[in-house]
């Protein structure tokens, strides 16, 4: 599955303070040992590179996958299959066309989700919202929701207008809480998504982030670049 998956909102076995981070490229080595100048700077950000944050990222997805999560694995993935997905997010991020964040409860990552910006061209100023996700034991915190309004937040803020996701047909709760975080079903495709031999629907949504001034909204009406009229049928 590319979208997300909303977390659930049972009662919650951690509380505590709550904190947020966004995955950075690792540093690269100068040429006498330090950093790079030109690279991501310190603060809010955590190095991708990171053993201690590689690994708990894998904690919170593959308990994610083994309590059934549907976010696009499925197995329970192997430390090496998630640092793999990581590592095609870092490389998106150092071109500025992705974002990874982390979500810690008492200094633990209890929470994360990423979106992708889709390349230049006609569709380049969208971005698909895509793994949010909550550790079993850290639902009912309010994570999922305050993970959606951070990258909904994120992906308006380098300038897309239009920001995606998928949800598996029978999570009817996840489709509830982006409803409510502003977000709108535009489609479903039937038996999308395939689990051994279980089919299920994949439900696309939508939200609308920012609209530019002096854009035209063109929609499905005939004519303009591309247009054409249905043919009537003899």
């Amino acid at each position: 599955m590319t979208g997300a998956e909303g977390p659930g909102e049972g009662a919650a076995d951690v509380v505590g303070r709550v904190s947020e981070e966004w995955l950075a490229v690792p540093r690269r080595p100068g040429p006498r040992g330090d950093s790079d100048a030109d690279d991501v700077e310190a603060g809010d950000h955590l190095a991708g590179g990171d053993l201690a944050v590689r690994a708990g990222i894998h904690r919170v997805v593959s308990d994610v996958v083994a309590a059934g999560g549907a976010i696009g694995f499925l197995a329970v993935p192997d430390r090496a299959e998630v640092d793999a997905w990581v590592d095609s997010l870092l490389d998106r991020i150092a071109q500025g066309r992705a974002g990874m964040l982390l979500c810690r409860v008492d200094g633990r990552i209890e929470a994360l989700g990423a979106w992708i910006r889709e390349v230049p061209g006609p569709q380049g100023h969208t971005a698909l919202l895509t793994r949010i996700m909550a550790h079993p034991a850290a639902r009912g915190l309010g994570l999922g929701r305050r993970m959606v309004t951070r990258l909904v937040e994120a992906v308006t803020a380098v300038g897309v207008e239009v920001a995606l996701l998928s949800v598996r047909g029978n999570n009817h709760a996840a489709v509830a809480l982006y409803e409510d975080c502003g977000f709108t079903v535009y489609g479903v495709v039937p038996n999308g998504l395939a689990v051994g031999e279980v089919r299920f629907d994949e439900v696309r949504m939508v939200r609308q982030v920012a609209l530019p001034a002096g854009v035209t909204i063109h929609g499905q009406r005939p004519g303009g670049l591309g247009g054409s009229v249905r043919r009537e049928s003899v």
